[in-house]
């Protein structure tokens, strides 16, 4: 199984919070502040530390979601975080022998 950790400079997030509202079941109005981004998979991972049954690989980051203006104008992408992935690989671990099956035939 593989696990994605996310780091993302929380100076760079500050300028790109988003205020929306919303009515909630009971019919109370709720503010809610978010911070939306893209995590986009890098085209050549790169590992970044191994172990024995481990590995860590950087495979994506992450950006500010841009409009379709600034697409068009290719503006410069501006880079917000990224993103680690874990490896574990099982099949490494030392496995415990087998149990011996007895014959109770056996004399000794």
């Amino acid at each position: 199984m593989a696990k994605i950790q996310v780091t993302l400079d929380a100076s760079k997030l500050r300028n790109l919070i988003s205020t929306r509202s919303y009515e909630n079941k009971e019919g109370t109005n709720v503010q809610v502040q978010e911070v939306k981004f893209e995590l986009v998979e890098v085209k050549e991972p790169k590992q970044i530390f191994a172990k024995d049954t481990m590995r860590i690989v950087k495979t994506h980051f992450a950006c500010v979601i841009q409009t379709k203006e600034e697409r068009e104008a290719k503006a410069d992408t501006i880079y917000i975080g990224e993103g680690f992935t874990s490896y574990w690989d099982d099949a490494k671990k030392p496995q415990a022998p087998e149990p011996v099956a007895t014959d109770p035939d056996l004399p000794f």
